[in-house]
């Protein structure tokens, strides 16, 4: 399984990951799901890093968007130009997001 894919897999069993300040993954939700993602989290965990960081130039249709409450969202986006936004762009248009991460194209 790909990064990209645990990701999208353990938010459709309701589990957020998202990064602390120390750079490290946080996993919430229902603990037995959150035990079911653990060794998939541990084994690809740089990579998911580095999808949760996301580069400033990295761009997307699709985006889930969280909140400080946990609430989160995904939206789809293009821009008036036909361009996808970046995360920061994504971030500047949703006052109070903590994060935004990309939704892989396939699972769009």
């Amino acid at each position: 399984m790909n990064p990209a894919a645990i990701i999208q897999g353990a938010r459709s069993d309701g589990v957020e990951l998202r990064l602390t300040d120390a750079g490290t993954i946080k996993a919430s939700g229902d603990q037995a799901a959150v035990s079911r993602w653990l060794a998939a989290i541990r084994e690809h965990k740089p990579e998911i890093v580095a999808l949760l960081k996301g580069s400033p130039a990295t761009t997307s249709r699709g985006w889930a968007v969280t909140y400080p409450n946990g609430q989160a969202i995904e939206t789809f986006v293009i821009l008036a130009d036909g361009s996808c936004p970046t995360r920061a762009e994504l971030l500047r248009d949703f006052p109070g997001a903590t994060d935004a991460t990309p939704i892989p194209e396939g699972e769009q």
